[in-house]
Formats: structure tokens, sequence, C-alpha cells
């Protein structure tokens, strides 16, 4: 049996398929060929080295265009119709949007049998307000989630409200959903691969004196992840909280038309004790280096934003927007709040309460881990998939290639 694993870039490759590849291995009839390409922004071979190292498949690499390109979108796939008929894949799972359509596309015209697609969350397009073009788009993209639900096998849900919006607007067959939590490899996010040295040279790198916090934020620079509020809250605490400091890691996207404009973020700089780091290969790190993780979104995630787990994995305390796409890995008042979206103001008040308070910022970093631990392990979700997905449902195909 060999399946293809889509992703839409490098760095997708490593989040989504490291961990599957590491338990396929186990099945010595199971191989496993991994699909991503160039993270847009960064150097082509910028994930190449980890690639290879932590994840057990053949890597290939072709090119996604982020946002919608008629002609580029038709290239991507041909080409990844061209790449499953070529290795003769028996199965295929694909993540997020655009692998999601064109992916199982690809795949039904190959022929084939098993074909699952992960839905880790909606974008903007599917946001309440969105403004008339994008409400064009939606439609569109409706019709494309349709046409692709029906040609996949099964459809994974981290969120449990995407899956009643799929269901109960027709999009997906109810008997085709199985439904997860988001996790990631706890193995990887894990303090103790962090040196004591290492967190010093980031505390100078930062600035911070010996008594400073850290609230650090990791998202896009688009409106919808909550970075105004983000630099709202900082603001607002400047005088009332000297001792923090606000990171906020989030490459800029100026083709997005959503894009927060780089000379807002240079002026709350200038007059708030906010950082903008920009893109850092090293998000691991600055976990470990914080003592807080915010994420006040109002974007349409996948039910458990990896900006909130990854954070927890490092015994840090958790604050994010009361959305359905953001509560889920918050037990708000055991390893941190929810606030009212859009409302920097309420998010400034969170921090403070938590970072003012040791006992508190310990105990809710305590409950975090744990929390990890016990229910965000992807060694556990990835199981669940080859277990109750991918090897039953290879069974019931007959395991035929495609043609």
């Amino acid at each position: 049996m060999k399946i293809a694993c889509i992703a839409p870039d490098d760095l997708s490759t490593l989040l989504f398929c490291k961990t599957l590849s590491r338990l396929l291995a186990r099945h010595a009839d199971v191989k496993l060929v991994t699909i991503g390409g160039p993270v847009q922004g960064l150097p082509v071979d910028m994930y190449s080295d980890e690639i290879r190292r932590d994840v057990i498949s053949t890597h290939l690499k072709i090119p996604m265009q982020r946002f919608i390109s008629p002609v580029r979108d038709l290239v991507y796939l041909f080409r990844l119709w061209q790449m499953i008929r070529r290795e003769k894949c028996s199965a295929v799972v694909t993540f997020t949007t655009k692998p999601n359509i064109y992916g199982q596309f690809a795949a039904f015209l190959a022929g084939v049998p098993l074909k699952v697609m992960a839905v880790r969350g909606l974008g903007r397009t599917f946001n309440a307000d969105a403004t008339g073009n994008e409400r064009l788009l939606r439609w569109l993209m409706t019709m494309l989630y349709k046409f692709a639900c029906r040609t996949a096998t099964k459809v994974w849900f981290t969120n449990h409200g995407d899956l009643v919006d799929f269901t109960s607007t027709g999009i997906c067959l109810a008997e085709k959903t199985f439904l997860t939590k988001n996790a990631i490899d706890l193995t990887d996010y894990c303090s103790a691969r962090i040196s004591p040295e290492r967190l010093r040279s980031l505390r100078h790198e930062m600035g911070m004196r010996p008594m400073d916090q850290a609230v650090i934020m990791v998202a896009r620079l688009i409106e919808e992840k909550g970075v105004r509020e983000f630099a709202q809250a900082a603001s607002a605490l400047r005088e009332r909280a000297p001792r923090l400091r606000f990171l906020l890691v989030a490459p800029e996207e100026p083709h997005n038309p959503s894009t927060v404009p780089v000379a807002f973020i240079r002026e709350m700089e200038s007059r708030a004790n906010l950082t903008w780091l920009g893109f850092r290969k090293d998000v691991r790190e600055l976990y470990a280096l914080a003592d807080i993780a915010v994420l006040p979104s109002y974007y349409k995630e996948g039910g458990y934003p990896r900006a909130l787990l990854e954070a927890m994995a490092y015994g840090k305390p958790v604050i994010a927007a009361d959305t359905p796409e953001c509560r889920g890995p918050v037990e708000t008042g055991r390893n941190g709040y929810l606030v009212p979206p859009r409302d920097g103001e309420a998010l400034a008040r969170a921090i403070e309460k938590i970072t003012a308070d040791p006992e508190l910022l310990l105990s809710m970093g305590r409950e975090s881990l744990q929390r990890m631990r016990q229910e965000f392990d992807d060694q556990i979700v990835f199981n669940k998939l080859i277990n109750d997905v991918l090897l039953p449902c290879s069974a019931t195909a007959g395991d035929s290639s495609a043609p």
C-alpha cells in the first residue's frame, strides 16, 4: 500500500506528516509519499533538511499558489494527478483548503480508491462578516468542497462546528465524517530540548531584563488573527504592567487583502512594549522563553489552533478569543482564559490577571502541560487515523493501486 500525503508546503509537511510517517513505518507493507513545496516568501530549501531527517517518506515538491490563480491552480492539479499516477498510490490524505480540493480531484481522476480529506479550518472566506466578493468566493468554495467531499472516502475534522456546517448544508454526508482533536508532536515541542544558554541568549536578543515577562502571539499578520487586539493590549499594559514584553511572531503578508499594515505595527512598536519579530524559524524556543501565549483570533481556525497547543506543550497558560474555532484547548480558569473577540482591553485584563499572580501562572502552566499529555498528543490522533480509517478502508477498497 502506498499512501500520498499532500500538504500546501514543506512546513505543513513537517507539521502534519512527521508523526504519521513514523507510525506508518511500523507497517512493513506501507510506503509513504509526501508532497509539499516552498513556503511562499521563504528560501526554497528552508525545510528540506528537516524533512529528510524527520519524515520517513519519499518527498516531492509541487509548488502551490496560496491565493486564487486559475492557470496556476490548473497546473497544480495536473502535476498532482501526474504524481499520483506515477507513484501508483492506493491512498491519498490531503491537508488544508487547496490540497483538499485539487488533491481530491487529482486522486479521483487517477482512480485512487481511498481518499481522506483533512479539514483544518476554513479561512476568512467563510467568516460571517465576509464582503460581497468574499461571499461570491464562499459560494465557489462551497461548490468545490461539495464535489471534493463527494469523491472523498472520509472527511476528517478537528472542529465540530465545521463538521456541523458541512453536514447541515449538504456539503458532506454525515456518514463520511470523523472527528478528532488537533494535536502536536510532544517529543518535538518539549522544554527539555532547549538549553538554558539558548534561553538566556534569546532574553538578551529581546532586550528583556531579569524580571521581565514575555507574552507571545504566533500568527499570520492579518486582521482576523487579532493582531490589532494584541497591539492594543500591549499599549494598555505599558504603564500598568511595565515588566511585560509582547512578542509578535507574524510573517508579513503584503498580497493578502486582510493584511495588517506594517506602518501600524511599527507605530505600535514605537509607543508600546511590543516587538514584531516577523518570521522566525526558532518558534519553539520562543514558546519556551515566553510566560504566556495568546491568540485573540476570530479567523475560521480548525478548532484547536496550533498557536495555543504548541505553547501549552511548553507548560504555558493560554488566552484565546471565545469563538468555536479557538476555545477548544482552553478550560477557562484552569489553564487560561477566554475573552470576547475584537476586545483588546479584555485581552489586556486577562493577561494582567495571570502574569501578576505567580502561583496562578505556575498552576495554569502545569494544567496546560497535563492537558497536552492527556488529550493532544498527535500519536493518539494519528493512530486513530491509521487504525480506524486508513487500514480498514484500504482492506474494504481491496488495496488496489491507481491505474
